[in-house]
């Protein structure tokens, strides 16, 4: 299933919610590398997106983004975001007005084009677990909640 950041997905199946946790579980493990490895992957991918991050201006390199304290603060929020959705599966309703709160702000606030979500949890999901429909419907979800304000 690809990722889409409009519209509505099924909801998760428990098959699906226990495959998410069990992937989730082995990848936060180390969250705070993954979570830079992961930006990094997604700046170097997509550079033009760095320009929403004015505190990572200059930072032109892998090295360079990895030696950022900046950097390393939004991978945590980032991936611990995601924490917090895998956590709020069984309660939507609570998932959605975190990320509904994130998207706001992002839209409101930061100025952050929508299209860098989808971007930004294709490498999320390709980190967690690569070609897994389940993981992708959860990163579907909250690209559509993360877009909800735009």
């Amino acid at each position: 299933m690809p990722i889409v950041d409009s519209g509505s997905v099924s909801p998760l199946s428990d098959a699906e919610k226990n495959k998410i946790r069990a992937a989730w579980d082995l990848v936060y493990k180390d969250y705070e590398k993954t979570g830079v490895d992961i930006l990094v992957k997604f700046f170097t991918g997509t550079p033009a997106a760095q320009a929403f991050f004015p505190k990572f201006k200059g930072l032109t390199t892998a090295d360079d983004l990895k030696q950022s304290s900046d950097v390393r603060w939004h991978a945590e929020r980032i991936i611990n975001a995601v924490n917090d959705a895998v956590k709020s599966m069984d309660d939507t309703e609570k998932m959605s007005m975190k990320l509904k709160e994130l998207s706001i702000k992002h839209a409101q606030s930061f100025y952050v084009d929508r299209q860098y979500f989808k971007v930004l949890a294709g490498i999320i999901a390709d980190t967690t677990a690569p070609g897994d429909a389940g993981f992708e419907k959860l990163m579907s979800m909250i690209c559509i909640l993360l877009s909800s304000a735009y």
